[in-house]
């Protein structure tokens, strides 16, 4: 079975989503990846001293490198670089249009666009102020249970409502993957690694 899934934010808390699908494809499940990057991600101006792994001070675009390498290896991913401007339809049919007019069917979507705008068309009911960062204006998509802002689409990363950190906005990431993956399988479901699973 094939799933597709559109992330809308290539960033630190899409590409974590993207990795966690890639490692939980198996025999049985294979992913359809394409992540929409409208290159403003607030991890650009940043260096990061406080997340385990991570080099100390590690800069943006050696994370995106570091984490794509790893997708990569076990997944091919579609990037493309272009803002989102819509979504329409419902969980097993929904299309992504971007500002160029490009549509792209999926089964799910993450929303990963950071906190500071969504200006996505078929999601404006859902923004609303962002009440964990110091900064004014800063916005978030209002979720229901396990950051699923309505039927097959769920919020990842700053846009989730987390604290502004790298780490939370990576931990919300799998969540909304995990919940995919839940609502795939019809069951709890979480994906775990071995010593002895790629060998």
């Amino acid at each position: 079975m094939k799933k597709s899934i559109t992330i809308i934010g290539g960033s630190i808390a899409g590409l974590s989503a993207a990795l966690f699908f890639a490692s939980a494809k198996n025999n049985e499940l294979d992913f359809d990846i394409t992540i929409f990057d409208d290159g403003k991600a607030d991890l650009k101006a940043a260096a990061i001293y406080n997340v385990p792994f991570f080099p100390k001070g590690a800069q943006a675009s050696e994370i995106y490198a570091h984490i794509k390498e790893q997708i990569a290896s076990m997944l091919e991913v579609k990037y493309i670089d272009s803002t989102v401007v819509s979504i329409n339809g419902e969980k097993g049919d929904f299309t992504t249009t971007d500002e160029q007019g490009l549509g792209v069917k999926s089964d799910y979507i993450i929303v990963a666009t950071g906190a500071s705008q969504c200006n996505i068309k078929g999601l404006e009911n859902f923004v609303i102020p962002h009440t964990l960062m110091p900064k004014p204006n800063k916005i978030c998509l209002r979720c229901g249970e396990r950051q699923m802002v309505k039927e097959g689409i769920y919020a990842a990363g700053l846009v989730s409502g987390v604290t502004t950190m790298v780490a939370c906005a990576m931990g919300s990431a799998n969540e909304a993957a995990c919940a995919i993956l839940s609502d795939i399988k019809g069951t709890l479901s979480v994906y775990h690694d071995t010593p002895s699973t790629r060998s």
